[in-house]
């Protein structure tokens, strides 16, 4: 803890602990100045000496590869020496592999040429890893697929002179190491028998060998890996030959290898190149569903909110003519300049309430902290529990609400000029502020309140999404690249984490953490229009009724092909959502609570 409050006082703001190595700590941190989000690694004093460090900097400094991790900068403090390297949001192909989504062959095939290119840069310049393995394999989001960045480049030697000329035992990860490598030997062909190992893993899901450290030793050395013959041939082939234990017979070349996969990935088909693999992890096939007739409304409804309790009017109290409940979910509804509301057990008996009319129709109801506001025109409305409207503020051109949940602050978008946003206090004598975000001018730009301080500005631009963070003054803090496409991001239940659904050809559903920032991508078949949290996960929903639930490492848990077609969503966590979907003679609300749904998950 001592050592990260120096840090903090350096140039960049530490943002969180990513990674822990043993020559020190992998922090993701943001450039004071620039805004930059990177990767700073803590390199102990007393674990390298300065010459040693410096020399093997000079190795570090020579890569400059797509595929590589490289360093940008160094840090020289009394703390020790912090290299800034670049950061990959995606994290590790281990957590990757951890999280057991099955991948297709071509991600697998493109996750390994790159780590190739990487390999084959690298030994150009003389320079072997020795550590190769999932977890110095980072992964960057870009458009329908990872990026991969292999770390610690260089780092992995010092190990070796580290130990001193005393010391006999080899280093590494017994796991993913050639069989000279425990004879502290090394070469280009033990990078490349690592990839063979990690190749084998992402094709059946597991290693070769596994057991102790000493068991793995006498694995590599003397047992031979079964190969499933499940495989395709030409793959076997490509692990037979990356995992010979004599150096001599394996791959001499990373781009030996690399043209193999290639050879082999130009002969696949369409369907083959899709296939999954590891080919026992299955999907969760859809689970038959029979909607129940919904409520029926009068007229269209527009909107739909729920708020966790509504709360009293000014003056109400137990005595009041109406009992107030503290706690239970409010359920409101906007339709044409009704606004509909009740206590979510009322409405699940039929017995919607009709105590709010406003004078223009409603284009938007939401709940602010126990606030019930509706805009309808230029003006926003609040909603007591009495049935009483009082008018909160009045704008010169129609706006749009940002979502607040039980923030401080309320931001409006205007709808006309959408560079201007509004900032409203709750306290109701509090004037709306004004303030202009240029970047609001594009159609593909939107805002994002975070907490009671902060907000996301994020904006797209050809293949890049670029998070601007913002105090709620509008002054920038800091930067968030990602490199693809995304819809407006929504907030979870969990303190500044986003969800956001990736567009293109391979959407994708993305979970988003800003402290530290981390990015985990779960594959959808079609875009959805709603994202939303329930018990266990994430859902999202589709314009045709597809429910997808998924759970908070991003695995798909559970599917439904036949919810009612929604216009308009609410999600009520833990477990029931609400729909509005359009009838022949008006529309209809649906309440569907997940544990009804056979999903094979245990609530």
């Amino acid at each position: 803890m001592a050592l990260l409050r120096k840090l903090r006082r350096g140039n960049y703001q530490i943002l969180g602990l990513v990674g822990q190595g043993q020559f020190g700590q992998v922090y993701c941190a943001v450039h004071r100045q620039t805004g930059t989000v990177v990767a700073l690694k803590n390199i102990n004093r007393d674990r390298l000496t300065t010459h040693r460090f410096l020399r093997e900097l000079r190795f570090l400094l020579s890569l400059e590869h797509p595929n590589i991790a490289n360093c940008c900068a160094l840090e020289l403090s009394d703390q020790g020496r912090q290299l800034v390297l670049d950061y990959c949001e995606g994290g590790t192909l281990r957590q990757l592999i951890d999280q057991l989504i099955p991948l297709t062959l071509t991600e697998i095939l493109a996750l390994i040429i790159q780590s190739l290119d990487a390999l084959e840069h690298a030994h150009g310049q003389r320079i072997v890893h020795c550590d190769i393995k999932p977890e110095n394999i980072l992964l960057s989001i870009a458009p329908g697929h990872w990026q991969i960045k292999i770390s610690d480049f260089g780092i992995a030697r010092l190990s070796q002179e580290f130990r001193g000329k005393g010391y006999t035992g080899a280093t590494g990860s017994p796991a993913y190491m050639a069989p000279e490598r425990f004879y502290n030997q090394h070469s280009g062909a033990s990078d490349l028998y690592a990839i063979g190992i990690i190749l084998f893993e992402l094709l059946t899901g597991d290693r070769p060998f596994s057991g102790t450290p000493e068991q793995l030793m006498v694995a590599h050395l003397n047992q031979q890996p079964t190969i499933p013959v499940s495989l395709p041939e030409p793959l076997r082939m490509i692990l037979r030959r990356a995992l010979q234990k004599l150096p001599g017979r394996r791959y001499k070349l990373a781009a030996q290898m690399k043209a193999d996969l290639i050879a082999y990935g130009d002969t696949l088909s369409p369907s083959d190149q899709a296939t999954f693999f590891p080919l026992q992890r299955q999907e969760f096939p859809p689970v038959p569903f029979t909607p129940s007739p919904g409520i029926p409304l009068a007229g269209p409804s527009l909107t739909l909110a729920i708020a966790p309790s509504l709360a009293a009017p000014s003056g109400a109290g137990a005595s009041g003519d109406r009992p107030i409940s503290a706690v239970e979910p409010y359920l409101l509804l906007g339709q044409d300049r009704q606004v509909y509301g009740a206590p979510v057990s009322k409405v699940a008996a039929l017995t919607l309430e009709t105590p709010w009319s406003l004078p223009a129709p409603i284009g938007q109801v939401v709940n602010w902290g126990g606030r019930c506001l509706a805009v309808a025109d230029r003006t926003l409305f609040e909603l007591s529990l009495d049935g009483t409207v009082g008018e909160r503020a009045t704008f010169p051109n129609p706006v749009t609400l940002l979502d607040p949940g039980d923030q401080d602050w309320l931001f409006a978008q205007d709808q006309v000029s959408r560079q201007r946003v509004w900032r409203l206090a709750r306290e109701r004598d509090t004037p709306p502020v004004a303030l202009t975000f240029p970047a609001l001018g594009s159609p593909a730009a939107s805002l994002l309140p975070l907490d009671n301080r902060h907000l996301l500005l994020t904006t797209t631009n050809g293949t890049t999404t670029q998070g601007q963070i913002l105090t709620r003054r509008g002054h920038v803090l800091g930067y968030l690249a990602l490199h693809t496409t995304i819809q407006p991001p929504v907030r979870t239940q969990t303190n500044l984490r986003l969800l956001a659904q990736e567009t293109g050809d391979k959407p994708a559903l993305l979970i988003i953490d800003l402290k530290p920032y981390r990015v985990r991508r779960c594959r959808l078949e079609r875009q959805f229009r709603w994202l939303g949290e329930l018990a266990l996960g994430y859902g999202a929903i589709s314009d045709a009724g597809h429910f997808r639930l998924f759970n908070y490492e991003g695995q798909l848990i559970g599917q439904v092909d036949q919810f009612p077609i929604p216009t308009a969503i609410a999600w009520q966590p833990p477990y029931p959502l609400w729909l509005i979907t359009a009838e022949d003679k008006g529309s209809a609300l649906h309440q569907i609570d997940i544990r009804d749904l056979d999903l094979d998950v245990i609530f």
